[in-house]
């Protein structure tokens, strides 16, 4: 065997020979082949084989003129050729038949991704994946790519090419706009172009969920991608480089920098076909034929080999490293190439990048020969489904997070809003439930979703027609219109209409509230009543012969004298319960005070009635009770939200008045024999709309539901109305404690979640919403967001907790008042008592003898029978000094006619004076002189 090959080599040193090959090639391969074969040739220059490779190559343009045919043939009359390496991606068959009816050695080459793209298959065929973006390093993979797009991938797939830099084409840009999102996003690349291709999708922001990004690497070099840490849990697709090395077989350095998949089958092929012309019994030289001859023109040994039926061919042994890859199973025609193509054997392995544990990464590993995917101790599980959710800001639906002082958005970390709301937590209930990832996107134009008139929608419909959204989760109501366009699912929300919110009326409160009962004619007309009253009283009192004070025999006991003084207390102190006190004697007096006293109980019970009447009726005071009142009355400013759902239900109910009057209008006078059916008085259709709608415009239609709420809220005399969404009036009604819902609720109807027409989420959301329904979620929602318990901590109105302090105080105040002006009195009442007190001791009184008129400094005494005069000083312009009788014994003392006893002892004896009567008016002739006795 040792002889054999040195005779071999002997043979090949002395006869040094030229293997001419021709390579078919695709346009898109042209650059990536050119840089190959050079380096090929330089690689087989260097393993110093006796057999020299001259290539020469051709770029098939699929003309129909003929150009392809042409040029070959113009190669093979000039160049000539030993065989033909078909690295095309669909089958030449003119080429083909020429090919083998001259004998030429054939061998196609299978595309280079076809490994790669097939192992990705079988994987996220495992992970169960629907739509997959895969991005390329350049040109020539993605269109390599687009060929196994042709047999079909068990997913929907969108091929971009990184290298492409035009607007509209940038792979980034394209990825952003792609719906619906893509599940998965795989980068096919060489691992130092893996490295740019990162970097960009990095900095453009789309690299957010790291279980759905792939890094599939094209060369030996992975450990060179420098984004490890950033790419955490995302997964990656390797190969070894020693197996590879080994397999060829070729040193381990060989597969290290530089080394590239084409690269090493092109040098594997052309060195296991220069073995097979070594050791072929007839070299193969080139066939040189003239494609417009009629006969073939070839050299003597290639007549030799056909005549022979031999194909140098048959001598070739490949090296491990390459292995006929399986036919594709596709459709037949034209393009199937009948020859089975060469493809590289390989081992990739799967895995995902962790800081943590680098060596229990791997999960599965892939074989080329095999052709299916072997687990490792892991399971390969689908990544959570990601969807984007359309919704629009809508409290308490769905709204953004502010502050609640300075009213700015608050962020989180990555600088995005926070979405808060009853549709917010539904999301993320659901997104629990179905296992999917989402992100919430609200319309760039629009609201909820209107048509314009090109057939365009906007808002939240928009999005989802135009597949922006996957689904919408916001208070978008079913209409009939936008059921054309959307599919809807069961309500989340069973029925919302429209209501009105108006302020709770700030009452005026008055300290003399109770006063405002009577008008003011009326309580003046009360004090001259009583005035007038008090002076008849002491009026015929005096003048009647038939009172206590002229008829002293008929009243011999102690009467009430009525005085001016006492007349006007008695008069006042019948409006009391317990009455004025002793009435007067006379009959003409009983009969003022009777009429009087009914005049006092019939005011009394109509002031008491009006109070009760007054306060009831004004806290139980409501502005308006109902649209059509809102409607009817002019001083209550109400308006809507422009453009939203109740402003379209004016707009639509006035449309409809207006159109229901023309028919009425062109029936009622068209009508020919029943035209006496149409007299009427009054149109029997209301057209309030058209005031309501009016009125609205008039007052200029709010911004957004927060400017409205903050109208009404600044509007303290419950003259400006909101009318808006009563599920929305509700939620504001539990946060702000002035606001109130008045009038029923009207044009209702449910909230429901919205699909794209025939999408296939919709069986699976309607299922999970009513398992959320059967379990009392949306109940839950609706108790967290109309929370009645936070009404408890609104201050109580009147008519919760009864009449005020501020509406009765004036009651506190006038008893209060009462009390002052008492203790002023009683402190004058001290000082003029203790100024009299002062005066008396001064003055002292001074009985004169009546025989030689010396005054005796002793008092008289009680007991003293003695009749004295008694002096008493008096100013000097009054003249002298008025010389009265002395008061009587008390022996001869008589009271009323009676003769009293002989000797009566009051107290201890002593005589005081009684203040205040010493004058000339008092003390005269008449039997009172003006002292006690104690």
């Amino acid at each position: 065997m040792e002889l054999l090959l040195v005779l071999l080599l002997t043979v090949g040193l002395a006869n040094s020979e030229t293997l001419k090959i021709i390579f078919w090639i695709e346009p898109v391969q042209r650059t990536e082949f050119d840089a190959d074969m050079v380096v090929v040739l330089k690689e087989l220059d260097a393993l110093r084989l006796d057999v020299k490779v001259a290539d020469t190559s051709l770029t098939l343009t699929r003309s129909e003129d003929g150009l392809d045919m042409e040029r070959f043939c113009e190669i093979l009359s000039t160049v000539g050729t030993s065989a033909v390496i078909d690295l095309t991606y669909r089958h030449w068959e003119e080429g083909y038949n020429l090919v083998r009816s001259l004998g030429i050695g054939y061998v196609r080459l299978e595309r280079i991704m076809r490994p790669f793209l097939d192992m990705f298959g079988d994987f996220m065929r495992q992970k169960r994946a629907n739509n997959v973006a895969m991005v390329f390093m350049n040109a020539r993979d993605a269109g390599e790519a687009m060929q196994q797009m042709l047999i079909g991938y068990p997913f929907r797939t969108l091929i971009l090419d990184a290298s492409q830099t035009d607007p509209g084409q940038n792979f980034l840009e394209r990825i952003r706009a792609l719906r619906p999102a893509p599940t998965y996003v795989a980068l096919f690349a060489r691992a130092a172009a893996m490295n740019g291709i990162f970097d960009k999708v990095q900095k453009a922001g789309l690299f957010q969920r790291p279980l759905e990004w792939h890094f599939v690497f094209l060369d030996t070099r992975d450990r060179v991608f420098k984004y490890r840490r950033q790419a955490e849990l995302c997964t990656r697709f390797t190969l070894s480089p020693r197996a590879i090395c080994r397999s060829m077989p070729m040193p381990d350095l060989y597969c290290g920098s530089g080394f590239t998949m084409q690269r090493a089958m092109l040098l594997n092929v052309l060195r296991s076909l220069i073995n097979a012309a070594q050791v072929s019994p007839v070299y193969p030289s080139p066939i040189y034929q003239d494609c417009n001859a009629t006969a073939l023109s070839s050299s003597s040994e290639v007549g030799e080999q056909m005549e022979e039926d031999h194909n140098w061919l048959d001598m070739v042994h490949w090296s491990n490293f390459l292995t006929y890859a399986s036919p594709m199973l596709r459709f037949q025609d034209s393009s199937q190439s009948p020859v089975p193509g060469l493809s590289f054997a390989v081992n990739i392995s799967v895995g995902y990048y962790s800081s943590e544990h680098e060596a229990k990464t791997d999960l599965a590993a892939w074989s080329s020969v095999m052709g299916e995917m072997r687990l490792l101790n892991e399971t390969i599980s689908p990544a959570r489904r990601f969807f984007r959710i359309g919704t629009a800001e809508s409290v308490p639906w769905s709204y953004l997070r502010r502050n609640e002082h300075t009213g700015e958005l608050i962020r989180d970390r990555s600088g995005a809003p926070i979405w808060e709301g009853y549709c917010v937590d539904f999301i993320i209930r659901l997104s629990q439930k179905l296992n999917f990832e989402f992100e919430i996107v609200a319309p760039e134009v629009g609201h909820m979703g209107e048509v314009n008139e090109r057939g365009e929608w906007d808002g939240v419909v928009g999005d989802l027609v135009r597949g922006e959204t996957d689904f919408a989760i916001a208070a978008l109501k079913m209409y009939s219109e936008r059921e054309e366009v959307i599919d809807f699912l069961p309500p989340y929300y069973e029925q919302t209409g429209i209501s009105i919110a108006i302020r709770k009326p700030v009452r005026k409160t008055s300290l003399f509230k109770f006063m405002t009962v009577l008008r003011l004619e009326v309580w003046l007309s009360i004090v001259a009543a009583l005035v007038g009253t008090a002076i008849m009283i002491w009026f015929m009192d005096k003048y009647s012969p038939y009172s206590s004070r002229n008829n002293r025999q008929a009243y011999p006991y102690a009467c009430r004298e009525f005085t001016l003084r006492e007349s006007f207390w008695f008069a006042l102190t019948s409006f009391t319960p317990q009455g004025g006190g002793e009435a007067p004697k006379a009959i003409s007096g009983r009969m003022l005070v009777a009429a009087y006293w009914l005049f006092v109980v019939l005011m009394l019970a109509t002031f008491t009635a009006n109070l009760a009447a007054f306060l009831t009726v004004e806290r139980m005071q409501t502005p308006v009770q109902s649209l059509e009142q809102l409607a009817r009355q002019s001083r209550i400013n109400y308006t809507v939200v422009k453009n939203s759902d109740t402003h379209q239900y004016f707009m639509n109910m006035k449309f409809a008045e207006d159109t229901l009057y023309q028919m009425w209008k062109e029936l009622a006078l068209n009508a020919s024999k029943d035209f006496k059916k149409f007299r009427i008085w009054d149109y029997p259709i209301k057209e309030q709309y058209g005031h309501i709608l009016l009125a609205i415009n008039s007052s200029l239609p709010v911004a957004d539901a927060r400017e409205g709420f903050a109208n009404v809220d600044a509007h303290e005399n419950a003259d400006y109305a909101f009318i808006h969404d009563s599920a929305e009036i509700r939620y504001e009604i539990t946060r702000n404690c002035n606001l109130t819902e008045v009038g029923e609720v009207f044009a209702e109807q449910p909230y429901a979640v919205a699909v794209q027409q025939g999408s296939h989420l919709g069986d699976e959301l309607s299922y999970a919403i009513l398992e959320l329904q059967k379990d009392r979620f949306f109940e839950e929602l609706k108790g967290k967001y109309w929370n009645q318990s936070n009404l408890r901590n609104c201050p109580l109105s009147e008519d919760q907790e009864g009449i005020t302090l501020e509406s009765l105080g004036g009651v506190f105040i006038a008893t209060l008042f009462g009390l002052v002006l008492a203790m002023m009195t009683l402190g004058m009442e001290v000082m003029y008592y203790k100024k009299k007190q002062n005066t008396l001791e001064i003055t002292q009184v001074r009985p004169l003898d009546e025989s030689s008129g010396e005054s005796s400094t002793a008092p008289p005494t009680a007991t003293s029978t003695t009749k004295q005069a008694w002096h008493i000083p008096v100013p000097e312009e009054e003249g002298k000094q008025e010389k009265v009788s002395p008061p009587p014994s008390f022996e001869a003392a008589t009271f009323r006619g009676k003769k009293l006893p002989a000797r009566i002892t009051l107290g201890d004896g002593k005589f005081k004076p009684r203040q205040g009567l010493y004058s000339r008016k008092n003390l005269g002739a008449s039997d009172s002189y003006g002292g006690y006795m104690e």
